[in-house]
């Protein structure tokens, strides 16, 4: 979509100018990624009036969709998207010409924009209405969290899957905090597009296992380190590395 530029900031605006503004607007957050204040730069328009603007989409956008359709088309396409991923770090994971492992680097960047844009917009935003329950919060403290939860996990069969109270559990004995602080960390965490990563608690259970064991909702906290940016590409493919050498060492002992 070409872009006009706006002639001036302030002053008011003819109806057709509006639309025309809005439409731009549409196309430099939602397509492109821009913030409030780089749209209001590049259309030399006042950031409140951009703000206006992006709230009037997303309404526009929240009344035509059902909330639940709209997560569960964006997890589909996060979902295709990490299948991407993948296979293009096992591509990365054996590739030998440094050429190739540089195209590789930047496909996969691409993908965790991606994946990054889609869960931050419209459905997962809601920290217009419940900023004040996670102002305390420090994503660094999340981000500190998370690494150390993968980076230390060695199991060669872990597929890095934890349940809300197993997260709280960790974080509780890793901070010494109380319950109160965990669950508000939590609460963050699915502000952030956590839920986002959760996994269906029926998969792969049979009869029995569904009577008995706890069937409570579980995460991929490492696909959530991935849409967040909490890991490095090479330190996602030395966490693959690493499982699987360990993976081979157990074996090789057992023959």
């Amino acid at each position: 979509m070409a872009l006009v530029e706006q002639p001036k900031k302030g002053g008011r605006h003819t109806k057709k100018e509006q639309e025309v503004r809005k439409l731009q607007v549409y196309d430099l957050h939602f397509e492109q990624n821009k913030s409030a204040v780089e749209i209001a730069e590049i259309l030399n328009v006042n950031r409140n009036t951009i703000n206006d603007d992006i709230k009037y989409w997303k309404n526009q956008i929240t009344s035509e969709l059902d909330p639940q359709k709209m997560v569960s088309k964006l997890i589909k396409q996060i979902q295709r998207l990490e299948i991407q991923r993948d296979r293009l770090l096992e591509d990365l994971e054996f590739a030998q010409d440094i050429d190739d492992k540089i195209k590789l680097e930047k496909l996969i960047a691409q993908i965790n924009d991606k994946l990054i844009h889609y869960h931050s917009k419209v459905i997962l935003d809601k920290k217009e209405n419940h900023e004040f329950e996670f102002e305390e919060i420090n994503e660094d403290v999340i981000k500190e969290f998370v690494r150390e939860l993968i980076l230390s996990d060695e199991n060669p069969e872990s597929e890095d899957k934890h349940s809300e109270d197993e997260l709280k559990f960790d974080f509780i004995k890793r901070s010494k905090c109380d319950i109160s602080h965990a669950e508000r960390v939590i609460k963050k965490m699915k502000q952030d597009g956590f839920v986002l990563c959760e996994l269906s608690s029926l998969a792969k259970k049979n009869f029995e296992q569904v009577l008995f064991l706890d069937l409570s909702s579980k995460y991929n906290i490492a696909r959530f380190a991935n849409l967040r940016g909490y890991l490095t590409i090479n330190e996602f493919v030395g966490i693959r590395k690493r499982r699987l050498q360990i993976k081979q060492e157990i074996e090789s002992e057992k023959e």
